[in-house]
């Protein structure tokens, strides 16, 4: 019955299970995975990919020790069902004892692909890694919304008092899936261009 779970046992070097003093296998360690919506709530998504992975992993861990824990229940119910006895009732009769029910065997789950695991995450993943620009992922936050309407709204005055030649280059501080970067927009072309897309791109995410 081990076989099912024996690509989670640990093995000895002549590769049989190696067995604790209860005489059942000892399972390897599960892999240290991360809370998902937790990281994609914080906006962690760089490595979102990496901890899907881990994620689909440590589900099959986690079946393997059920499973496991199954084999041992099993094992002690009909260690109990087979000490059962007839018993005599007060009228002479034979009563056959009633057998514990064996437990239910876990099922083993599909093994998830990195998208299944992150399908239900995929609209808020995809507002934190937002528009590549110049090589940045600029999140489509309301903050980067706002800093870019005050950077429109510097440089029409700006343009109202002559300056505009002395604008640009202008640096914007823009929120990204990897903290706080700093966004180099050289000339009011590259500012319309990036403006552009990321209106565009927060606008189709909320439609």
């Amino acid at each position: 019955m081990t076989n099912k779970i024996i690509e989670f046992v640990v093995l000895d070097d002549e590769q049989n299970p190696l067995l604790n003093a209860e005489g059942w296998p000892t399972l390897k360690q599960a892999p240290i995975a991360k809370d998902i919506g937790q990281l994609v709530d914080m906006g962690k998504v760089t490595h979102i990919d990496k901890f899907a992975a881990l994620q689909s992993e440590l589900e099959q861990y986690q079946w393997a020790a059920e499973y496991l824990n199954y084999l041992k229940q099993a094992k002690a119910v009909e260690l109990e069902n087979s000490e059962l006895e007839t018993v005599t009732g007060e009228d002479g009769e034979l009563i056959e004892p009633t057998p514990k029910p064996l437990p239910e065997e876990p099922e083993r789950p599909d093994v998830k692909t990195v998208e299944q695991v992150l399908e239900p995450y995929s609209h808020k993943i995809a507002k934190s890694r937002g528009i590549t620009f110049k090589g940045l992922d600029i999140s489509l936050t309301e903050t980067n919304q706002n800093g870019l309407s005050a950077l429109k709204s510097a440089l029409e005055l700006a343009t109202e008092f002559g300056a505009d030649d002395q604008f640009f280059p202008i640096k914007f501080n823009a929120e990204t899936c990897e903290g706080n970067k700093v966004l180099v927009l050289d000339d009011e072309s590259e500012f319309k261009q990036f403006g552009l897309a990321f209106v565009l791109a927060r606008k189709a995410f909320f439609e």
